[in-house]
């Protein structure tokens, strides 16, 4: 034995004879097993029981919901992440995540700055979890909902080209910058699930595939609701559903507003217009942001969020002319402008809730009508047929058109009484064929303009709101006859809602798609209102047979019985837009999906009865 080995080994003896010092614990457990606080099995122990029975049990599971086997996950991440979102490439203002909230802006040496900073500076402290700046790199393909075999690759790959080869396009073409499914994975599981969610809804055969994107992209939504580290790909996502899923679409426009504008998107444009590339994208989603909020204060007749009176949404020709003037600038523009001159009427009407508006107010609102024109002649030349949705821009400028001006007309019949619609001056009844001249042009439009009929399956939730509206109008307008202000062609009107309701259904979607709900919903006011009219006739030829007083009121077209539910005039521009948008139909309807429909060159619709 080596010189000073008794004497070592004699101290190591010693060292392990000696009691503990009293106060500290012996620690058995290794430092995994202490973090996740599991018992630890030393060597020649055996597996502890639990975990044993555990992953039994997740076997099962997993084998009777038809996903991959437990080895197939990865063991280095826990599942939660799937549902905590943490993108890879956070190019915007991430803020710490600390107990009273976020910095918003980046400068901590200015004299001045928010005052929710300097509530910041004070209470930030070592309990930050996210450092400032910090890029949290995660590889989401291995741990999303694709690779758990909710969807299979290949089907999601189909939607994520339906998306970006069509649906996206209704959204300007800029909801999805990814070139591929692997970067769409790679950078965001929310934008990927609202990408499919949207692709499934719009595909005949994946209806039962919906459902299952649509609850993994709301449980995503929800996950992230309390998160302090936002991007622009989460702004997307919830662009996205709030422009195509009606159940939840109020509720995610709002919340993809207060994201944006804690991420200071409502100043991109200042930088945008210097030819800043980053603040461009940022500047685009804001201006998608103002106008969904324009849509969803008409449709659901809610104030606006987002002020108009801003430079960015009253200089959009600056923000063309710095980008070069390419086609989804112009496009978003071009309602950013139609809604300047909206919302300068609103803001005015608005101000008198449920008033009639004034007789000598009247004449007033013909400039805002003139202006009407003025934009549809500008921006109607403007627009360009584009290759992934054809000349649903040029069409849908007609449409934007047409809606504005009877959305306006709205205003003047609000608050007036029966009684005082049957005393209406000639100004008064110059507006309401305006009203019905819009209502008639958008239908007609509709059915008249392939592009548009295609795109019945596709367009925003604004758009599939206000046909709807125009649809709805006509058919009270023939209900009501007006009260005498219009001569109303009641077959003429009753045939297009008619027709308009087999449209929506001739196209191939999911079964929880609008325009199913729609269509069935059309098909019972048709048949309501045929079979009032019906009555009404009957009851007017037995008055006609005993008095001359009543054949004058037929002559001028003009019914002596108005609908029992008419008080007011507001009642013939009503439409609960929560209503429509929140009732779609279940994947096991069939009713709707028992007739074949084909739209054929004369014009009109013919069943095909299987």
């Amino acid at each position: 034995m080596p010189e000073g080995s008794e004497k070592y080994s004699a101290r190591q003896a010693t060292t392990a004879a000696e009691p503990a010092p009293s106060g500290i614990r012996k620690v058995k457990a290794c430092t995994t097993c202490r973090t996740q606080k599991l018992k630890c099995d030393m060597p020649g122990e055996s597996v502890s029981a639990s975990i044993s029975q555990l992953q039994t049990a997740v076997g099962i599971l997993l084998r009777t919901s038809n996903l991959p086997p437990l080895s197939a996950y990865s063991s280095s991440k826990p599942a939660v992440q799937i549902q905590q979102d943490d993108h890879s490439n956070v190019d915007d203002d991430n803020g710490e995540a600390v107990p009273i909230a976020s910095s918003v802006d980046k400068t901590d040496g200015d004299i001045y700055s928010s005052p929710i900073n300097s509530l910041y500076e004070v209470t930030k402290g070592k309990a930050h979890s996210i450092p400032l700046g910090t890029t949290v790199q995660r590889d989401y393909t291995k741990t999303d909902f694709i690779a758990q075999g909710l969807i299979s690759l290949e089907t999601a790959e189909s939607f994520f080209q339906s998306f970006t080869s069509r649906l996206g396009w209704f959204c300007y073409g800029i909801m999805c910058p990814h070139q591929s499914l692997e970067s769409l994975r790679g950078s965001s599981t929310v934008l990927t699930a609202a990408v499919c969610t949207v692709a499934a809804l719009h595909d005949p055969e994946a209806s039962s595939l919906f459902r299952v994107c649509q609850m993994e992209y709301r449980n995503l939504v929800a996950s992230k609701m309390f998160a302090t580290a936002h991007s622009a790909d989460d702004v997307r996502a919830l662009i996205i559903g709030a422009w195509w899923l009606g159940n939840i679409s109020y509720t995610l426009h709002g919340h993809a507003t207060r994201i944006a504008t804690s991420l200071n998107y409502h100043l991109a444009y200042y930088e945008a217009i210097k030819g800043c590339t980053i603040s461009r994208d940022k500047a685009r989603l804001w201006y998608v942001l103002y106008v969904m909020d324009q849509h969803s204060s008409i449709l659901y007749g809610r104030p606006a969020i987002i002020s108009s009176k801003n430079e960015p949404c009253q200089e959009w020709e600056r923000f063309i002319a710095a980008g070069g003037g390419g086609e989804p600038d112009i496009r978003v523009s071009s309602q950013v402008a139609l809604y300047a001159v909206t919302t300068k009427l609103k803001d005015i009407l608005d101000g008198l809730p449920r008033q009639l508006v004034p007789q000598h107010f009247l004449h007033q609102l013909r400039p805002y009508f003139h202006e009407l024109d003025r934009w549809y002649m500008v921006w109607g030349n403007r627009m360009q047929i584009n290759p992934y949705i054809g000349s649903f821009s040029t069409d849908g400028a007609i449409l934007n058109y047409h809606f504005a001006r009877l959305h306006l007309c709205s205003y003047i019949f609000r608050g007036m009484s029966v009684e005082a619609a049957r005393n209406a001056s000639q100004e008064v009844r110059d507006y309401a064929t305006v009203a019905i001249d819009s209502a008639t042009a958008t239908v007609e439009l509709v059915l008249g303009r392939n592009g548009l009929r295609d795109a019945l399956v596709g367009m925003p939730l604004y758009f599939h709101g206000m046909i709807i509206f125009a649809a709805v109008f006509l058919l009270k307008a023939v209900d009501t006859h007006f009260l005498g202000m219009v001569n109303i062609d009641a077959v003429k009107n009753i045939t297009l809602v008619e027709n308009l309701g087999l449209a929506m259904r001739s196209h191939g979607a999911a079964r929880q798609h609008l325009t199913y709900h729609v269509s069935r919903g059309l098909e019972k006011m048709v048949t309501d209102t045929r079979a009032r009219l019906s009555e009404q006739t009957a009851k007017d030829h037995g008055r006609l047979a005993t008095s001359a007083y009543q054949q004058q009121a037929s002559d001028i077209h003009i019914s002596l019985d108005t609908s029992p539910q008419l008080d007011m005039m507001d009642n013939l521009f009503t439409l609960d837009a929560f209503d429509i948008f929140q009732q779609p139909i279940e994947c096991n309807d069939a009713s709707l999906f028992a007739q074949k429909l084909d739209w054929e060159a004369t014009g009109t619709f013919q069943r095909d009865i299987n």
